[in-house]
């Protein structure tokens, strides 16, 4: 049998890592055999025991663990486990020191017993390799894909997100946490160097998403032009990307960069920095940029916004290159992983 960790269910403000696993899980039922368990209480505490304790008690010998949100079972023997990043372990300073210790000491153990370990790009699998010292045949890349409500028609039909948060000017776009690992503040500085220095005009800055208990706080200063929008439900993200006339993610380092691909799909040309696994999503070397360095992205962000053709035509390969990105094709690399191992 084929069971679930299911602790992902009682989350309801999901981020990155949720929405993978409702959407891989969701097909996987059409491709296999599965057994969705999940903890009967909500509490953090409660679901780490849970995790740990409670659901491999309760499995049955030669059962496979199917683990899609970076944690599993430490005393179990059979999980496959989807690690989405190591950057608690490349980037630790990012990070709350309980969520540091806890995720430094438990996942390179996890990692060493686990049958399998599926990670989302090439640059997450060469991290886990170098990070864990796990043989690089235990380690598969399979992407992340995106749903078909990122979609640019959106643009045309919907002004109900634009007015909910009071988005009168065009508008450039950050969505994703606010954590110093994002790289905002980069993002603000070159919003700013752009309006005083290039001389932009016309544009609000939009920042979508909030700040989490395991991560170190970003201070990010308020500035003219800049909307802060705080946590934006899910049902709002697709209107509010597609309305967006930018996208931009400077992420000092990103397993994926699920918004980027979002962003995409969405018919907004979009923007990432240049070191991390984002290149594999955002492949066109005219949409990169230095992550620290605002000048080049400022010079970047007046380019586009004041080159409508070539915006145009970026758009375009966006929207070509988001299809190679789908949630069915994660689906059916993961199967194969599930029933092989």
């Amino acid at each position: 049998m084929i069971a679930v960790n299911g602790r992902y269910l009682l989350k309801t403000r999901i981020s990155g890592v949720e929405r993978y696993a409702h959407e891989v899980i969701s097909r996987l039922h059409h491709l296999c055999s599965l057994d969705v368990r999940k903890p009967e209480r909500s509490s953090v505490l409660y679901g780490h025991f849970w995790e740990q304790i409670v659901l491999p008690s309760r499995l049955a010998a030669g059962d496979i663990l199917y683990n899609p949100c970076n944690l599993a079972p430490l005393g179990y023997a059979n999980n496959v486990l989807v690690l989405h990043d190591v950057i608690a372990m490349s980037h630790p300073q990012f990070y709350s020191r309980l969520f540091r210790q806890y995720y430094t000491t438990l996942i390179p153990k996890l990692v060493r017993r686990s049958r399998h370990v599926v990670t989302v790009s090439e640059f997450s699998k060469q991290q886990i390799i170098r990070y864990t010292g796990v043989d690089e045949d235990k380690v598969s890349a399979i992407y992340n894909g995106v749903s078909q409500v990122f979609s640019p028609t959106l643009r045309a039909q919907e002004t109900t997100v634009r007015d909910k948060y009071d988005l009168k000017l065009p508008y450039v776009l950050y969505a994703g946490s606010l954590e110093p690992r994002k790289n905002v503040e980069t993002l603000l500085k070159a919003f700013a160097y752009a309006q005083s220095t290039l001389g932009l005009e016309g544009y609000a800055l939009v920042v979508a998403g909030n700040a989490h208990p395991n991560f170190a706080p970003a201070n990010l200063p308020a500035l003219p032009g800049v909307k802060f929008l705080g946590y934006v439900p899910d049902p709002d993200l697709p209107a509010l990307y597609a309305n967006a006339e930018l996208f931009i993610y400077p992420s000092l380092c990103e397993g994926f960069g699920l918004p980027a691909l979002e962003a995409m799909a969405s018919g907004v040309v979009t923007l990432v920095s240049a070191e991390t696994a984002m290149t594999e999503v955002v492949q066109s070397e005219d949409l990169h940029f230095p992550a620290l360095d605002h000048r080049t992205l400022a010079e970047k962000m007046y380019y586009f916004l004041n080159h409508p053709l070539s915006c145009e035509a970026y758009r375009q390969i966006g929207l070509v290159c988001a299809r190679q990105f789908t949630w069915d094709k994660t689906a059916q690399n993961t199967v194969k992983i599930l029933t092989g191992v």
